[in-house]
Formats: C-alpha cells, sequence, structure tokens
C-alpha cells in the first residue's frame, strides 16, 4: 500500500530495524541527557519512579495506537485516526496538537544539545546556534531521502545505545542502597509532576507510527516496534538514574549526565558520553522532522492544510515543502522559548492528544464494530480508559506551569481561527478532485453587463429545461439578474480534457434550445458549455467564473437516499458554494401563480421571502405567508407576538418587492403535515433550508424529503449564502476519509 500525493508518492523503504530505531532514537534524547538531572533535582532517586509512571501512562496509549495501525497502516498516526473517527474539525485539532507537538519536541531537543555544546564544546556568541546549525542541516536530510535518513537513525541509535550501556556500566558500580534511601523523596504530588515533565521521553511510539506510510510490512512491524522500543529505553532509563545518583554530584541539572560521565569515565570517556548524547539529541530531532512532516502531509491530504503542503518531491519521494515548513516552525520554537518551557508546552499539546486518541479507539469500535482489526487493545475498554484518565492527570498537573499551558492553548485556538480563516477563503470547488474544467462554448447574454446580478442555471436534460428556463427567467425580473444556462459534460478521471469542434453536438442542441426558450420569454439568455472530471466542481467554477449571485438548480423530486436528500450533486453544491442556492421542482401541468410560503424565521427563510414576492409581482400571481402554530390555543400575548412577526415579514416584502401579500396562521402539530394540507389550495410551495442543522446531508431537513412525496404542487426551496455558516457547513460537513 502507498500513500500517494500530488507530483509523487511515498515509498515504503523502511523495515524492523529503521522503525525501532525512530522510536528508540527519539525517546534516547534530551529526555536522558538532560531531563534526567532535572527530575532528579526535583525528586532524588524517585525520578526512578517517575520515569517508569510516565512509561506505563504512555503504554496504554501505544496499545491504541497499534490498534489503529493494524486498521489504518498510513501516515500520520493520531491525526489519521481521529479523521477516521471524529467529525472534521476535532480531528484538525488533534491534527494540529500532534504537529505542534513534534515541532516543539524537536525545539526541546535541539534547545538541549545548544546547552551540551556550550558546556562541553564551545561556548558560542549566541547560545542555541549549534541548534539551529544541526536543525538545518536534518531538515535538508529529511528533504533528500526517507531512506537516507532512516539509514543515518539506525546508525546514530545503535550508536548511543552501545554508549549508554559503557555509560552505565562505568557508574552503577558505585551504586549503594543507601545513596538511593537518603535521596528518595516520597512526596507523591512532585513525583506526579516529574513524570510530565519527563512524559515527552516516551513519546518516540507515536513518531513511528507517523512513518508507517513508509514502513513495509507495517501491520507486524509497527507494533513491535513499538513494544521493543518502550521496553528497551524503560530499562535504560531506569539505570541512567541509578548512576546519576552514585555520582553524588552537589548540584543536578541539564548537564549532570555529561559530568557524572566524565567522573566516571575520565576526561575523555566523559567526552564521549557528550558526544553521545549529542548525536542522541540529533537522531531524537532528526525522527521529530520526519514525524512532524508526515502528520501535515495526511493533514493536508485529507483537506485541512493547503494541498501544496503534501507535494511530494519526484525525485527524492520526501514531502519536501511540509519539510521546510516543519524545520521553520522548530526553529521559531527553539530560538524563542528557553528549554524547560518547551518541554512543558510539547507535553500540553501531546497529552491532549493522546487523550484524544484513546477516546477515538473507543469511538471507534462503536462506530465500525465489523471492520477487521488485526491487534486488538487488551482488557478494552478498560485499557482506552485508563489513558484517558492517566494522561488527563498528568495535563492537570501542568497547570502548575501557567506560561507555557497558556501558550499552548492559545496556539490551538489559533490555529482554529485560521483554520476556519482559511476554509472560508478557499476557492467553492478547491476540495474536489480532478482537473479544473474547461470552457467548450460560451455565449453571453445581450443585456447580461447591464445587470447588476447573475443567476447561473445547471441544465442537465431537456426534461424539465423549459420548466426551469421559465422560472428563472421570471425570477430574475424584480431581481435586475442577466441568467446564464450551464451544460456540464462529465469527462472520466483517466481521460483528458481534449476536444474538437464537432464535439458534444447533443449538449450544444440543448444549449440552442435554451437560448430558444428565452427568446420566446423576450429574454436573451447566456449560455455556457464545460466539460471536466466532476460534475459540482464544474458548476461551482462557473458560477464562480461568472460571479452568480444565485444557483438555481432544476430537481425531478426523486429521493436518492437518506445520505442525499435532493441528491449528489445538489447536497454537494448547496454546502460548498459563496451564492445562494435555489432548488426548484417544477409540476408537470402547473403554472406558478399562486404561491404559499410557509415562515419560519432564519435567513434562508428571509431570502425565500424576497424571491417568492419577487416572483409572485413578476408572475402577475399572489404570494401567502403561513405561520404554522403548534399549541391548538394561544394565549392573547403569544397571539400578538405570531401577528407582530407577519407583520415584519409583510413590511419586509413590501419594501423590496412592492407586494401586497395575504397572511394566515394554522394550528397544527406537525409542520410538514401543516403544509401538505394548506397547499392544495395553492400551486406552488416556498420553503427555506432549515437553520438548525449544519450537516450537508441534511442542510434542507427532513421536510423537504416529505413535501416532494407528499405535494402535488411546484416547489422552491432556498439556501441563504451566509459566510459564517458557509464556512460551519463545509467543515462540519466533511465526511470522515
Amino acid at each position: 500500500m502507498k500513500n500517494k500525493s500530488k507530483g509523487g508518492e511515498l515509498h515504503r523503504s523502511m523495515g524492523f530495524t529503521t522503525a525501532l530505531a525512530i522510536g528508540v532514537g527519539t525517546m534516547i534524547a534530551a529526555g536522558i541527557f538532560t531531563l534526567s538531572g532535572l527530575a532528579i533535582r526535583n525528586v532524588g532517586s524517585s525520578a526512578i519512579i517517575s520515569f517508569i509512571l510516565a512509561a506505563i501512562v504512555s503504554l496504554f496509549t501505544a496499545l491504541s495506537y497499534c490498534e489503529f495501525v493494524s486498521i489504518y497502516p498510513k501516515s500520520g498516526e493520531g491525526y489519521l485516526y481521529a479523521r477516521k473517527t471524529f467529525v472534521a474539525p476535532l480531528a484538525y485539532l488533534v491534527g494540529v496538537a500532534l504537529f505542534l507537538g513534534y515541532v516543539s519536541s524537536c525545539s526541546f531537543y535541539l534547545s538541549s544539545l545548544s546547552v551540551y555544546f556550550q558546556e562541553f564544546i564551545w561556548h558560542a556568541p549566541f547560545e542555541k546556534l549549534a541548534g539551529v546549525v544541526f536543525l538545518i542541516a536534518l531538515t535538508f536530510l529529511n528533504v533528500k531521502g526517507t531512506k537516507e535518513s532512516g539509514v543515518f537513525q539506525v546508525i546514530v541509535t545503535a550508536a548511543k545505545v552501545a554508549l549508554l550501556i559503557w555509560f552505565v556500566a562505568g557508574g552503577l558500580r558505585f551504586l549503594t542502597v543507601e545513596d538511593l534511601v537518603d535521596k528518595f523523596n516520597n512526596n507523591l504530588g512532585q513525583i506526579l509532576q516529574t513524570s510530565t515533565l519527563v512524559f515527552i521521553t516516551f513519546f518516540g511510539f507515536s513518531a513511528i507510527a507517523a512513518t508507517a506510510g513508509e514502513v513495509k510490512n507495517p501491520i507486524k512491524n509497527i507494533p513491535k516496534a513499538i513494544f521493543w522500543s518502550m521496553g528497551i529505553v524503560s530499562v535504560l532509563y531506569v539505570f541512567v538514574v541509578f548512576v546519576l545518583i552514585a555520582s553524588n554530584l552537589t548540584e543536578y541539572d541539564e548537564a549532570s549526565m555529561g559530568i557524572a560521565a566524565k567522573k566516571f569515565l575520565g576526561s575523555i570517556g566523559g567526552l564521549v558520553i557528550v558526544a553521545g548524547g549529542l548525536f542522541s539529541m540529533i537522531s531524537a530531532s532528526n525522527a521529530s522532522i520526519m514525524a512532524g512532516s508526515r502528520v501535515a502531509l495526511a493533514m493536508s491530504e485529507l483537506g485541512h492544510l493547503p494541498k501544496q503542503l503534501g507535494k511530494v518531491h519526484r525525485k527524492f519521494s520526501t514531502p519536501w515543502i511540509a519539510v521546510f515548513v516543519v524545520g521553520g516552525l522548530i526553529m521559531l520554537f527553539t530560538v524563542v522559548l528557553p528549554l524547560e518551557e518547551l518541554a512543558h508546552f510539547a507535553d500540553t499539546v501531546l497529552l491532549f492528544a493522546l487523550i484524544m486518541v484513546n477516546i477515538a479507539l473507543i469511538v471507534h469500535r462503536r462506530r465500525f464494530p465489523n471492520l477487521p482489526r488485526p491487534f486488538k487493545v487488551p482488557l478494552y475498554p478498560l485499557t482506552p480508559i485508563i489513558g484517558i484518565l492517566a494522561n488527563l492527570y498528568l495535563l492537570i498537573q501542568l497547570l502548575n506551569h501557567p506560561m507555557p499551558l497558556s501558550l499552548a492553548i492559545f496556539a490551538l485556538v489559533f490555529c482554529a481561527v485560521g483554520f476556519l480563516y482559511w476554509k472560508g477563503t478557499l476557492k467553492d470547488e478547491e476540495k474536489f478532485k480532478g482537473d479544473p474544467s474547461k470552457v467548450v462554448l460560451q455565449m453571453h447574454a445581450a443585456d447580461e453587463r447591464e445587470k447588476s446580478k447573475t443567476i447561473m442555471i445547471p441544465i442537465a436534460d431537456e426534461e424539465i429545461m423549459a420548466e426551469v428556463v421559465n422560472f428563472a427567467v421570471n425570477l430574475a425580473i424584480k431581481q435586475d439578474a442577466s441568467v446564464t444556462a450551464l451544460v456540464a459534460v462529465k469527462f472520466p478521471e483517466s481521460k483528458p480534457l481534449k476536444f474538437g469542434s464537432k464535439d458534444f453536438q447533443k449538449e450544444k442542441r440543448l444549449l440552442q434550445l435554451i437560448q430558444a426558450e428565452g427568446e420566446k420569454l423576450g429574454t436573451s439568455i447566456g449560455t455556457v458549455l464545460r466539460v471536466g472530471h466532476n460534475t459540482v466542481k464544474t458548476i461551482l467554477e462557473s458560477a464562480r467564473e461568472a460571479d452568480a449571485d444565485l444557483i438555481l438548480m432544476g430537481w425531478e423530486g426523486t429521493v436518492s437516499s437518506s445520505v442525499n436528500v435532493m441528491g449528489s450533486v445538489i447536497d454537494a453544491v448547496a454546502t460548498n458554494t459563496k451564492r445562494d442556492v435555489m432548488v426548484f421542482r417544477p409540476h408537470p401541468t402547473k403554472k406558478v401563480k399562486k404561491i404559499l410560503l410557509p415562515s419560519g424565521g432564519g435567513p434562508h427563510a428571509q431570502a425565500a421571502e424576497i424571491y417568492a414576492g419577487g416572483l409572485a409581482k413578476a408572475m402577475k400571481g399572489s404570494l401567502t405567508i403561513l405561520r404554522i402554530v403548534r399549541e391548538t390555543t394561544l394565549s392573547e400575548e403569544e397571539q400578538l407576538e405570531v401577528n407582530a412577526k407577519l407583520d415584519l415579514i409583510k413590511k419586509r416584502i413590501d419594501e423590496k418587492c412592492g407586494l401586497k401579500i395575504k397572511t394566515k396562521i394554522k394550528h397544527h402539530p406537525r409542520i410538514d403535515a401543516a403544509i401538505i394540507e394548506e397547499s392544495l389550495d395553492y400551486d406552488t410551495v416556498f420553503i427555506g433550508a432549515t437553520k438548525r442543522s449544519m450537516y450537508h446531508h441534511v442542510l434542507f431537513g427532513s421536510i423537504p424529503e416529505t413535501l416532494a412525496k407528499e405535494l402535488d404542487t411546484n416547489i422552491v426551496i432556498v439556501k441563504h449564502h451566509s459566510a459564517v455558516g458557509a464556512v460551519w457547513g463545509k467543515v462540519l460537513g466533511e465526511r470522515n476519509n
């Protein structure tokens, strides 16, 4: 299985050894070389308990990761699992949290590297210069190729494990029970807070899952690499803390391990361990850059980041733009934030993400009970529940560190607002696959430039063409609008959008019929014939280029499914366009003359009022506003309130359309049944789309489905465009991919 992306594709070039090296390399890094000293400073020899507790907490979530990897063996890890489970905005937040977690973790490793450089190698004029230099080198290495960075990871990880074993062997012989007892701290609160501090050291299991799209046989190798890496690292961490306790340093800080190495192994041995620490931080940074860019790749492929971010280099087969973006953000974090604050910031966003992954496992099992799961979390649902509670407890401990906690919350909120803004600025057709559609033939309406508005009518066939054109022309009269008809031809995605002058004879004939119908009505209608790979994309592109104010779509009235109430094309256009949408189901024999408008308030209903009033005026017809009241009787005060609302509607329509209208109040417990009963005296029913739902498959609510089956009239449904509502509709309407 390969993860495809525009411009190239990822290759499965990594085996179990490389996956294991990514996990071990990420975990054996700044966490052991810098945080071990800070942990002992906080709680003495109880730091062993803090590290073990952090490992146990991580294990519960690691099991959830293993199950998800067995179902979705692709790059993207926690974000991908959330995307398959939750509504889109929640999945986006998980992705952003993981992305920020990898960025801040890498910044933490590089800041730690700078500390070691300053202390043991060279006192640079700029404290974090070493970290910045290595960041630039690692960024280009990750652009060069996964295989190259994977080989580098294996070599460096093997070297630093060997050095740690040497360090442990050199100092463990000096450990005494008295040292452990004397320096033991029994303050449980401080031990748990220290567990939160060192939690970042065990997050390497997520980095393994993040590269699942490039690992051979991921269903087998990813879980095995996760368990082996966590086991190896936990044992090494415990022994390193033992040796640091045995060193009896006067002060424990970020450089304690290097100082202890000099004490036990001499100057040369100490420098070798320092070099091992530097290599550890470099390999962890490398793995974090790789993992962070793969989360960005998955988010771009699933529509939560710009598509350009996920472009894969044709030669190197790496998401090179994502790698550069990750590298730039890491540099910003590295330069701006101090080391310990970076650790707490990373812990905040990562703990939030891991809580959500555990919740996702429970939700996913319930939503997709029959999905094959090669690996199943043992003791379900107890295991993910414990994972949720344990991670939540560690997250609560971060309340003692308000600055990084506040910064993390601000970053998540900022990204969420930025995401909504970005979604709102996208072209209507952006999310749909396929090349841009092409114009085959276009003829502008004679008076198009004189009109202030444009109504676009996509026409699929001749069956209801005349009724739709007639409706559009009369609707345009009071709107001061020109009418443009679109005929869209769909090509298979595998077929290039090429055509000749003799092609599309049937469609050209339809355009001629549309123009002739307009001439009968004394109106010049613009026409355009376009070809594309996706009908919805073609309609949205045409409406945007024509700067249409309203898309009027003919509907035959058949209900295709509960998912697509009005048909997939109509539903998709209504959900994604930044324009008003009107759906018109013509009656085979009844003309639009006597209009009934049930009004329930809201922006869609108010738009329907003006459209209905203008149409009634143009058709020399009548308009009746129907107010349905579910109560059988109303108090005098309630009656006055209903009458006041009807008077307001009358005034609104009269000001816009210059039309005198009738009003009627009907008492009925069911809205749809009341409309059906009342419609017997009318030939057309106007309805505003529901204002309660933002999901695309119930955008028009259940009422139109009932009315489509029961009403023996023309039906018109209006959806008014709202900038805020449109963005929420797009985001919440995205399906799990």
